[in-house]
């Protein structure tokens, strides 16, 4: 069985086994890990198949970075390439993102979104976290690897151990968890195998050359259906592009973009432009089937069972097969039209949230409680807040003045102790090397000194008062 290939330039798995360079180190054998693909051979076309709507962005995206190839096959070991994937362990998406890694790196994750299966968003964490990884273990990408498997605490104690007992501190000589050992091997299997996949049997299914998806903003809270029938998609493709959007919502406060194939895409431009502002917030209907609970219905839908009933009168959890249920859409309040959730509602103001807003600062700046601001924004109390996203404050109190300035009393900034590295202080403070670089306009490699004082939030953006001149008093 040999792979028959029309054209390397046009096909993406040939294109991407020409560039692969990592291999193992002098005198090691991967041949185990060749062996258990050769055994595995079906799941290795399978997922090599499934990573066709992706390739072409993923490969964009590592070469945008100057990164090796061999990343774009971690996602073959990790996931399979699923988007949906989940382990036991907790970890989700194509890249199997833990949900503490992937808060670090500025993903969202809650009821309704979950940014791990986003393509895009965990692919640009994933990639972070990488090249983080790459500069801790000073370019060893066996090292590196590994990390990314078991955790960077794992390998530099298994380092340290070696060096107290004068071992040497290379990936193969470390006495790392079993996972971990085969983790790397297998890897550097895949890159052989790939690279010269007629030499081991292996049929690698062609992938053009040329992007699949386009990203369109859909702008706001909208019932993904629409999308979904304007693209006149198979619903399970969309959610396999889609698959962050847990309930095929999309909300007013959380990400609005959604992946569409190309050849679909001026399909849902026209239909977003021809979509009356009036009917965005237009309930989506359930017509409820045999073996349906209203309870489950509340759970698959994520509307919660309070609204539920009150958006369709009813008084009792009791539904019958061929009812219809209206299901609002999250965020709004049952039947709400627009005018009711604009920042002019007699009810609610609007807050524009801000680099290193969370929910309990402000309940205590608008004088409420975070569970309003919760129930208002159909979130949970441990969501990360999207900077730029619009949250629905009760006006009922008066906002307090927002804090002038991040200092030590507020813990915006971080004094360096002796011993400090910007690895061991971003690691400590669950932030990544690069905001801290960008915070404090930092170089790659800085020196840091004791008692230095670095801003561990975003500065606040101060704009300057331009002078009272005729020019700028004319204009007004």
């Amino acid at each position: 069985m040999t792979a028959v290939i029309s054209d390397t330039r046009s096909d993406l798995w040939r294109v991407i086994g020409t560039e692969l360079r990592l291999a193992p180190a002098q005198g090691r054998s991967i041949e185990s890990s060749l062996e258990y693909f050769s055994r595995n051979r079906e799941f290795l076309q399978t997922a090599t198949a499934r990573a066709t709507p992706f390739l072409y962005y993923l490969q964009q995206e590592v070469a945008r970075r100057q990164l090796p190839y061999a990343i774009l096959l971690l996602p073959i070991i990790e996931s399979g390439y699923r988007p949906a994937a989940m382990s036991p362990g907790g970890a989700v998406g194509l890249w199997q993102l833990m949900p503490a890694t992937a808060r670090r790196f500025g993903i969202e994750i809650n009821t309704w979104y979950d940014g791990r299966r986003d393509v895009v968003s965990s692919t640009r964490a994933a990639l972070d976290y990488i090249e983080e990884l790459r500069e801790h273990f000073q370019g060893d990408w066996a090292l590196a690897f590994a990390a990314y498997n078991c955790g960077e605490r794992t390998v530099e104690r298994a380092i340290e151990r070696n060096r107290r007992a004068a071992k040497p501190t290379d990936f193969w000589s470390l006495d790392l968890p079993s996972a971990t050992r085969d983790y790397v091997p297998r890897l550097l299997a895949l890159v052989e195998i790939v690279a010269h996949p007629e030499a081991h049997d292996v049929v690698l299914p062609e992938v053009l050359n040329e992007p699949y998806f386009t990203a369109i903003d859909v702008g706001g809270a909208l019932d993904l259906n629409r999308v979904i029938d304007w693209a006149m998609m198979d619903s399970a493709d969309f959610d396999r592009l889609n698959a962050g959007y847990l309930k095929r919502f999309s909300l007013e406060t959380g990400p609005s973009t959604v992946l569409i194939p190309l050849a679909k895409a001026a399909l849902v431009q026209q239909g977003l432009a021809a979509l009356p502002t009036s009917e965005r917030t237009a309930p989506r209907i359930y017509l409820v089937k045999s073996g349906d609970t209203l309870s489950e219905i509340s759970k698959s839908s994520g509307i919660d069972l309070w609204t539920l009933k009150r958006a369709n009168q009813l008084s009792s959890s009791r539904i019958r097969v061929g009812q219809t249920l209206v299901l609002p859409i999250p965020g709004t309040a049952p039947h709400a039209t627009s005018s009711t959730i604009n920042s002019n509602s007699a009810d609610y103001r609007v807050h524009i949230v801000q680099p290193g807003d969370n929910l309990w600062d402000l309940a205590r700046r608008y004088g409420i409680r975070v569970d309003d601001i919760a129930s208002a924004n159909q979130l949970s109390r441990s969501d990360t807040l999207r900077v730029g996203a619009k949250l629905r404050i009760s006006s009922s109190q008066p906002a307090l003045p927002p804090k002038s300035e991040p200092d030590e009393s507020s813990g915006g900034v971080y004094e360096v102790r002796s011993g400090d590295s910007l690895w061991t202080i971003a690691h400590r403070l669950d932030l990544t090397m690069k905001q801290l670089r960008a915070w404090n306009g930092l170089g790659a490699r800085p020196v840091l000194r004791p008692g230095q004082k670095l801003l561990i939030t975003p500065p606040l953006q101060k704009t300057p008062t331009p002078p009272l001149t005729a020019a700028s008093d004319s204009a007004n």
